[in-house]
């Protein structure tokens, strides 16, 4: 095996698979090798109470090989006899088991023989490189390859029957055929978490996921995919809050923790997120003035690509998707990847012809609803038993002591100059901000209304509330319309970059003519080669009387 990585510069080596089997050779032994043993074992022991008294090996061994000549051994003795073979039972054979039962060695016991030695026919290691590529090449086409190669004593079940033997790390699922990152993902261990320690609503995972079903857009109409933003107590499975939105982002990421919060009047002391802007944005994630540094709560950042670290809430979204999604709106919105194809390819000429119907998004809404206090009630296995709303009664609440409004309201930091602060390209006035002038102070925030703000000293100590005085340029009144006409106009622009690439790509890169002159490069074609000559008629008339004489 080592000689054939050696050799495959394509395959690379995992750090932390095994480096070889068992070194024993009774436990890297068969059970049937074993049994064998076992057998020898039986046979030669009571030739061991002889040697122990005084005989020699020789002499116990002849001996036995004589009763069992002679048919004057016991039954027991003769039943093992048969079941280890005739051929086996020489002197030596029993000699060499005998001294081995004595020395206390059983691997010595061991049957030698390896099976038939496999011939090297000089292919293997190109034969593992093409198998172990991306592509995923079968059987039939590393064959084919070699073939085209040049290598010689290559037939599809040599090859297959070579393939199938190697290890696991070289097969089917080998990690340079499936890739690294899924193997690891997939094949090798990973850590369990433990959560014995953990209290209820101490650690809240959050993440979005966008809905495996279609919904009417509230504006257009059009089929429309909602995003589902959740956050999961990783103790109870209780889904503290969530949020449905268009798209994931820092705004539905903040209301659907808020919303945890003030529901349960109960701040969690820790974020579990992954790396994603949704979560890790300036808005949340800030030492200062985000939202996470406001309520004392500390983040903790997945792996990226590593679902394992968020399995709660991965398993979450998959019992949706099972449980919830496929049964919505009777199941004819339903778009996962295991739905039917033809049912989604005639979607929108359904919806035009009026044979279907889009559910609306408030219809989601209140579906997801009642199935989600249904998911609260149900028993657990991983809660031995237990239902998520039980386990959640246990919570011992750490109060917000904030409304929902103040909850909700984002902070940044501004610096105070002409008893002004600029936020987002708006100005906000307020007379006690003289006293302040040149200092940093951080600015709360409304995201649905920019009439004022709220300005406190870095010590967290309310200064005053400020008036928006002017705006630089036409802004929207609220900051969520404002986040939705930049993301508007970004994807107008990149419609505009297809429609320009549309347009360089109006002529031919190859046309007619071009082809025409290329092939008249070629020359002239040579002529057919003449058609084989007719067989003579002695030839038929010989291969007639042939048939005649077989019939």
């Amino acid at each position: 095996m080592g000689a054939i990585l050696a050799m495959t510069k394509d395959i690379r080596q995992m750090s932390d698979l095994p480096a070889a089997l068992n070194p024993d050779p009774w436990e890297s032994a068969s059970e049937a090798a074993r049994k064998v043993a076992g057998f020898r074992e039986a046979l030669v022991s009571p030739l061991a109470e002889l040697v122990n008294n005084g005989a020699s090996i020789n002499h116990a061994a002849a001996l036995l090989k004589a009763q069992l000549d002679g048919g004057m051994a016991s039954p027991h003795t003769l039943h093992l006899a048969r079941v280890l073979g005739s051929k086996g039972l020489s002197v030596p054979n029993i000699k060499r088991w005998l001294s081995a039962y004595i020395k206390g060695d059983k691997a010595s016991l061991l049957p030698k023989y390896a099976g038939r030695v496999r011939q090297d026919y000089g292919w293997e290691a190109r034969a593992v490189a093409l198998y172990q590529k991306p592509g995923k090449p079968g059987y039939a086409d590393v064959a084919s390859k070699l073939i085209e190669e040049g290598f010689d004593d290559v037939t599809e079940s040599r090859v297959k029957r070579y393939l199938k033997a190697l290890p696991a790390t070289l097969g089917k699922y080998g990690p340079a055929r499936v890739g690294p990152a899924l193997h690891k993902l997939t094949r090798q261990r990973f850590q369990r978490r433990n959560l014995d320690e953990v209290l209820v609503g101490e650690i809240y995972a959050g993440d979005g996921h966008t809905a495996d079903c279609y919904v009417a857009h509230p504006n257009t109409g059009k089929p429309f995919r909602p995003e589902l933003t959740v956050w999961i107590d990783i103790k109870s499975r209780y889904i503290t809050g969530w949020w449905l939105s268009e798209s994931e982002s820092t705004v539905s990421t903040l209301f659907a923790l808020s919303s945890a919060m003030q529901r349960h009047n109960h701040v969690n002391a820790w974020a579990y997120v992954d790396r994603g802007p949704g979560y890790r944005a300036k808005l949340l994630s800030d030492e200062a003035t985000g939202f996470y540094a406001r309520f004392d709560i500390g983040v903790i950042g997945a792996l990226p690509g590593n679902p394992h670290g968020k399995g709660w809430i991965e398993r979450f979204f998959l019992t949706v998707r099972n449980k919830h999604d496929k049964f919505f709106a009777g199941g004819d919105v339903y778009c996962g990847d295991d739905m039917a194809p033809e049912v989604n390819r005639r979607l929108s000429a359904d919806l035009s012809m009026g044979r279907r119907k889009l559910p609306s998004l408030q219809q989601y809404v209140e579906s997801f609803t009642r199935w989600l206090e249904h998911y609260h009630n149900q028993p657990k296995d991983v809660l031995k038993g237990r239902t998520p709303a039980q386990v959640w009664a246990e919570l011992r609440p750490v109060p917000v002591e904030l409304d929902m409004a103040s909850i909700a309201r984002p902070r940044e930091e501004c610096t105070v100059g002409h008893q002004t602060v600029r936020l987002h390209n708006r100005w906000y006035f307020a007379e006690a901000l003289a006293l302040y002038d040149t200092h940093k102070v951080d600015v709360e925030y409304d995201l649905h209304n920019d009439a004022r703000v709220w300005v406190f000293d870095k010590k967290g100590r309310f200064i005053a509330q400020a008036t928006l005085e002017r705006t630089i340029g036409v802004l929207p009144t609220s900051r969520l319309e404002e986040g939705r006409d930049r993301r508007l106009k970004g994807q107008i622009k990149r419609l505009e970059r297809k429609v320009d690439e549309a347009h360089a790509r109006r002529n031919d890169p190859l046309t007619a003519e071009d082809q025409f002159t290329a092939l008249d490069s070629l020359g002239p074609l040579l002529p057919p080669p003449p058609p084989p000559p007719p067989p003579s008629a002695d030839v038929i008339d010989i291969d007639l009387l042939s048939w005649r004489k077989d019939q």
